[in-house]
């Protein structure tokens, strides 16, 4: 049995841009395709509800796609019984450019 590939969206939110990839998957793969509510939140905010959608009681393997990378790292953080792997697309974990961090303040303002 293969694992269920847990697919984490970006900052869209809708799962929409993982279409082209779940049609060209091997059917013997279930996917899952996370939706995040359409109201501001943060990383922890989603992690609630990535965890909602997780297989209960079946391996499977977390595809954090850009803002999901960090939520699919904390979720596997904890070493869940049933997480076999984290895939990160396009993501980060720390700022990839530390002349930024000093705005970090400043971004919390940002609506």
């Amino acid at each position: 049995m293969n694992p269920t590939l847990v697919l984490l969206p970006g900052m869209d939110g809708t799962g929409e841009l993982f279409a082209p990839l779940v049609r060209v998957l091997d059917p013997s793969i279930p996917t899952v395709v996370v939706r995040y509510p359409d109201v501001p939140g943060d990383y922890a905010a989603h992690e609630v509800v990535a965890r909602a959608a997780l297989p209960r009681g079946l391996p499977y393997v977390l595809l954090g796609e850009s803002f999901s990378g960090p939520v699919a790292v904390s979720i596997a953080a904890a070493r869940p019984e049933h997480c076999v792997g984290v895939i990160l697309c396009a993501s980060f974990l720390t700022s990839p450019n530390p002349l930024l961090r000093p705005l970090r303040p400043i971004l919390s303002w940002w609506p």
